[in-house]
């Protein structure tokens, strides 16, 4: 599900401080704002702090305001820039580059590459890497793209009810944990890569950036 902001919306402004994903957008001269469908992870912070009660859930939108589900997606059609993944090649670059970072350090790691829905580009399992690291490092690749963050800026607020309703609600797949950067440009969100497998947390994040400096590197 995702939340709709109506036409009720007075431009207020709150509900952009508090959504943790950037998922709430308007351009000058707008109405109001409008919220991303695709970005949006039903979190309910923007529907709580919201002063005119013009947020709804898309499934609990009064009928006189139906027609906002369709605005809020239109907006972002409209004014999203199209941008397309990374593409395989670059994402097996980026795994390769945190793997030999991992092996200079003596670790073996898993590390995956998702796009900006979270779904896996590719996936590298280090010889010696423990089966269980496949899976957090998709958790945490997942966790940054959806959050549109380093995983790490996330662990801070691991045990706030809303973070944790939300961790249960994913089944685990949310990980407020080190080991996950979101892959960026401009202001555009490409996807995000994950780690997992590192002696400590900070070894995961490391191993994150030697990734994306494939990404930095001349040529690319």
């Amino acid at each position: 599900m995702t939340y709709v902001i109506t036409s009720l919306c007075t431009n207020d402004g709150a509900c952009v401080e508090v959504c943790p994903v950037a998922c709430i957008h308007t351009t000058p001269g707008a109405p109001q704002f409008y919220i991303d469908p695709e970005v949006c992870i039903d979190c309910e912070q923007c529907e709580i702090v919201c002063p005119v009660d013009a947020i709804f859930r898309d499934s609990d939108v009064p009928p006189e305001h139906q027609t906002s589900i369709e605005v809020n997606a239109v907006f972002f059609r409209k004014n999203k820039a199209a941008v397309g993944p990374v593409p395989f090649d670059k994402a097996w670059e980026m795994v390769q580059a945190a793997h030999a970072y991992a092996r200079r350090q003596g670790m073996a790691i898993t590390a995956v590459v998702v796009d900006e829905a979270g779904s896996p580009i590719t996936v590298g399992r280090m010889d010696g890497a423990e089966p269980k690291t496949a899976e957090l490092a998709f958790n945490k690749a997942y966790t940054a793209a959806a959050f549109h963050l380093a995983t790490a800026e996330l662990a801070p607020q691991a045990r706030r009810p809303w973070l944790r309703s939300l961790v249960i609600s994913h089944r685990g797949r949310i990980m407020p944990e080190s080991g996950g950067i979101a892959i960026v440009d401009g202001s555009a969100v490409l996807g995000a890569i994950g780690v997992a497998g590192g002696s400590r947390p900070e070894q995961d994040v490391l191993c994150c950036q030697a990734a994306l400096a494939v990404l930095e590197s001349p040529g690319h």
